[in-house]
């Protein structure tokens, strides 16, 4: 269960632009403080996210962290951006 989510906003108001660059989940903090620009597949924006230790513990099921993290993960993919669609009942 999530208990909280902190998000810092810098940039919103000058710019309209959040990018996504650090996170934490369980007891570890994801991210490093300068990444790498990732070239990332057509439509993906606003990500700048480095960190090989996400790959580790997502690998390594005995990690302490290993159950935070994909948790963590299932959040942020469940809420995503979602646009509801109104369809009209016809009959």
């Amino acid at each position: 269960m999530v208990s909280y989510i902190f998000s810092d906003k810098t940039g919103t108001l000058t710019q309209n632009i959040m990018e996504f660059k650090r996170f934490t989940a369980g007891n570890c903090s994801y991210g490093v403080e300068t990444p790498k620009k990732i070239k990332y597949p057509p439509g993906v924006t606003n990500v700048n996210f480095e960190d090989p230790q996400v790959e580790q513990h997502l690998k390594e099921k005995s990690h302490e962290n290993h159950a935070a993290l994909n948790r963590f993960i299932e959040c942020l993919g469940i809420c995503h951006t979602v646009i509801a669609e109104v369809k009209e009942i016809k009959g």
